[in-house]
């Protein structure tokens, strides 16, 4: 799952300029007309207030349930009637990435203060369990997977590590320094027990392996940082998304009497000028959503890299996107604080969201100690 950055220049783009009034004749503005003396002055409209950018999305393993996450929450939609049906507040800061468990309630969620602590939480949208958070990052957790049978998951953060958990709730597993940027991507091999990626602003791709840890594969054709990471069906080969707005396609082979592997790069091409941001595919394996910064959302046949469906709905940028398990209904959002919601057989746009705005509070000042000082007085 893509996670974009919110301090980019695309996310600071959201104070825009008021509309200008329109010209006369002569190019000049209409002067507006005087008030009836009798008529009493129109009290001043209410500024509209100013929605939080959508930052992650995802659909449940059933498709019956969308989760939103936007600053300091996480909303569950009913995908029959598209009503709101639960709200989890716990998020610190935005929710950067999100993941439902297949064929379960469990939702991961991945957030933090940037620079200052990454926070990763399952919540059971069922309501039977409390929430579990697992060991802090030392910055944003900025992707998060299931493996196939849920049972462990994969976490990649700003502090440059990922981290692998062989089980959801004993934080027992693999601690990943081998980055030298923000690991902002990470996927599970949908065959079982045996491989998964990572991929960060190093525009590197590393493959590993899963049951012994090893790192056998790494891939630096991406001209920029990975912003999301995708399997296909057949469980050895993948597309990396980039902030070159380019998609690239790998694969891994393994001789299995030698237990060697090797790599291959076999496709690239530009599928959004100026930057994808956003990267996910639909549980059934066929399709594969992006979002960028053109403020296009496309549909994408992951196998020979065909543009299937492409939707300029979006009035901004598009920071996160979703498909239902069947890759037949399509979300996304960005930074205007809408998710739009198509039907991607037809093509059309079905439904918009606003999620109820949490209120943005801003983090307490760490406070820097006093530097010692030596005999002469002086600061060193």
């Amino acid at each position: 799952m893509m996670r974009t950055r919110l301090h980019s220049p695309a996310a600071l783009a959201g104070m825009g300029l008021l509309a200008l009034a329109s010209a006369g004749a002569h190019g000049q503005a209409k002067p507006a007309a005087p008030p009836a003396p009798s008529a009493a002055a129109a009290p001043a409209a209410a500024p509209k207030p100013r929605l939080t950018p959508i930052t992650a999305l995802t659909f449940s393993g059933d498709g019956k349930k969308l989760a939103v996450g936007t600053y300091g929450e996480v909303v569950l939609y009913d995908t029959a009637s598209w009503a709101e049906a639960g709200q989890f507040k716990q998020v610190v800061d935005s929710a950067r990435s999100l993941a439902f468990q297949p064929n379960g309630s469990l939702l991961a969620i991945g957030c933090g203060l940037p620079g200052r602590t990454g926070n990763t939480l399952l919540w059971d949208t069922a309501g039977t369990d409390k929430p579990y958070s697992y060991p802090a990052m030392g910055d944003t957790v900025e992707a998060v997977a299931f493996n196939k049978d849920g049972k462990e998951i994969l976490l990649g953060a700003n502090d440059n590590r990922a981290h692998f958990y062989t089980s959801l709730t004993s934080n027992t597993g693999t601690n990943i320094d081998a980055h030298n940027g923000r690991v902002t991507a990470v996927a599970f091999s949908p065959t079982l027990g045996t491989l998964y990626v990572t991929g960060g602003m190093d525009k590197i791709v590393k493959v590993w392996v899963e049951k012994s840890g090893q790192n056998v594969c790494n891939f630096d054709q991406c001209d920029s940082g990975l912003t999301g990471l995708v399997f296909l069906n057949n469980g050895t080969q993948f597309v990396g998304s980039g902030l070159d707005g380019k998609l690239y396609w790998w694969g891994v082979s393994h001789d299995e009497r030698k237990d060697t592997y090797g790599g291959y790069f076999f496709r690239q091409f530009e599928a959004h000028p100026g930057g994808i941001y956003t990267l996910t595919g639909a549980a059934n394996g066929q399709r594969m959503i992006t979002g960028g910064a053109d403020k296009i959302v496309n549909v994408w046949n992951p196998d020979n890299g065909q543009k299937l469906k492409s939707f300029n709905d979006s009035a901004g940028p598009v920071y996160a996107a979703a498909l239902s398990p069947d890759g037949k209904i399509a979300a996304a959002g960005g930074r205007e604080g809408v998710v739009l919601i198509w039907d991607v057989e037809s093509g059309k746009l079905i439904n918009t969201i606003t999620p109820a705005q949490a209120p943005i509070q801003t983090p307490k000042p760490v406070p820097v100690p006093a530097k010692s000082t030596g005999k002469s007085g002086k600061k060193r």
